[in-house]
């Protein structure tokens, strides 16, 4: 069978085609598979008793310690040293260490170090003040229980008030019970301390020293000792005559010393009527007359006004009169003469009953 020149020329071009889509292919996986060995990672992994090799896709050394066959929550990675062979992964064993501080016990895994590293792994930073059993230089080699104390000393400042005092004078120059008072004032001082903190908790505290910002001012309480003018009736003018079986004693106001109660009356003045008193007694200056329902007949009592211008003296309840229908708690003051009760009028009295 005969082809034409044609048919020829499409054959060698289909042909030329084949060939250039086999050799993209060939490039292509060439080039596939170098990417795909290319990505493949070498580890040597070690704990310094047992070693693995291993390939793997990833680079994640957690995952090449894994794959190898050890536990990362159980080792420590020493070491990762990248070489032309691969990676070396170095590892040590570790293993659990109890560290009680106070109440709490906090776990830990480490691996052949002394105490203090220990600690110092596991965010304790122990100095000079803190207590540690075993002590710090001891070498862990196994599971152990440490005693850790943490000690810390404090310092600081506050201010306090200094309290003043009162003092107590006594006074010749004031009357007896007679007081007066100068209000003191409060200081101020700034006290240093030293707190001694075990565990958190502050057990002792130490102050240093006190520095006075302002000194406290002491008030004064001055108390009367002068004893009062004591006088007795004998040596008063009163308008009563009557006589007392034992002299009254007053004080420096003329007010007697011993009552058993003292009543504020309004008081009129009379005179000679040419009658007995109601109790039959004559009449004299001194027998006054009384509403007895409030003042019994025979009570005995020394009477002044309350502004002191008439001291009428000693009394008895003697005598009544008409008055005490209007005016039934008052009382009529027996006078010498009628001018006397002029003068007198109507007057507020102070009436000292003395039994």
């Amino acid at each position: 069978m005969l082809r034409s020149k044609k048919s020829d020329f499409t054959f060698a071009k289909l042909m030329q085609m084949r060939s250039s889509l086999m050799a993209i292919l060939l490039v292509a996986s060439i080039c596939a598979a170098t990417l795909l060995f290319g990505t493949v990672n070498t580890f040597i992994v070690t704990d310094g008793e047992k070693t693995q090799k291993i390939r793997t896709l990833s680079s994640d050394i957690e995952s090449a310690i894994t794959v190898a066959g050890f536990n990362v929550e159980r080792y420590k990675v020493l070491s990762v040293d990248a070489t032309g062979k691969g990676t070396n992964i170095s590892l040590a064993y570790t293993f659990p260490v109890y560290i009680t501080m106070g109440d709490k016990t906090t776990q830990v895994y480490t691996i052949e170090s002394t105490v203090e590293d220990v600690l110092l792994n596991a965010g304790y930073r122990v100095d000079q003040y803190d207590m540690v059993e075993p002590s710090l230089d001891t070498v862990v080699s196994d599971t152990v229980y440490i005693d850790y104390t943490n000690v810390d000393y404090v310092t600081g400042s506050y201010t306090e008030v200094i309290p003043c005092t009162v003092n107590t004078v006594y006074s010749s120059k004031m009357e007896e019970g007679a007081t007066t008072l100068t209000e003191g004032k409060n200081g101020e001082q700034e006290v240093h301390y030293t707190s001694k903190i075990v565990n958190g908790v502050t057990v002792e505290t130490v102050v240093n020293n006190r520095i006075t910002l302002s000194a406290a001012v002491d008030g004064t309480k001055v108390v009367g000792t002068k004893k009062p003018t004591v006088t007795t009736s004998e040596n008063v003018n009163t308008i009563s005559t009557l006589t007392p079986d034992a002299p009254i004693e007053l004080d420096a106001n003329g007010n007697p010393v011993n009552y058993k109660k003292c009543i504020t009356v309004q008081a009129t003045a009379y005179t000679y009527t040419g009658n007995n008193c109601s109790t039959g007694v004559a009449p004299q200056p001194g027998y006054i007359a009384v509403n007895p329902k409030y003042i019994p007949y025979g009570t005995k009592m020394y009477i002044k006004t309350s502004d002191g211008s008439y001291i009428y003296g000693y009394a008895v309840a003697a005598d009544t009169g008409g008055f005490i229908k209007s005016r039934p708690t008052n009382v009529d003051l027996f006078m010498a003469s009628k001018a006397a009760c002029v003068a007198f009028g109507r007057r507020n009295v102070e009436i000292y009953i003395l039994e």
